[in-house]
């Protein structure tokens, strides 16, 4: 049985509506990690958070308790405690943060926080 020659295909995004060039590089690259079609631009996956994440803002934090609030896009405002924070050593009120998002006893609470920087 013969597979379908893979080609350049032209996709739309979206979010923003933006035609984009899904390449046959790409596409071989998509099918051995996940097996499906893009659903968004190159600029837009970069803007988004990565599946199963969130990003949000840092109210205030209190680095002698090692503590603080994530203010969400949607929802509640999210409880942060610096044992939960990957990669970075304190947080500062307005940093962009990327984040899941669990149950803990007194509610849901931001884990594997990361801040997240201009360049990415």
């Amino acid at each position: 049985m013969r597979r379908k020659p893979i080609n350049d295909e032209m996709l739309r995004c979206e979010r923003c509506g933006v035609s984009f060039l899904w390449t046959t590089e790409d596409q071989r690259q998509q099918t051995a990690e996940s097996g499906g079609q893009p659903t968004h631009c190159p600029g837009c996956r970069l803007l988004l958070p990565a599946s199963g994440r969130e990003r949000g803002v840092v109210k205030w934090y209190n680095e002698r308790k090692k503590y603080g609030f994530v203010t969400r896009t949607a929802g509640s405002e999210l409880f942060a405690h610096r044992s939960n924070f990957d990669g970075t050593d304190r947080l500062h009120p307005g940093d962009l943060v990327e984040y899941a998002v669990e149950e803990g006893e007194k509610g849901p609470m931001a884990v594997a926080v990361r801040r997240l920087t201009i360049s990415e």
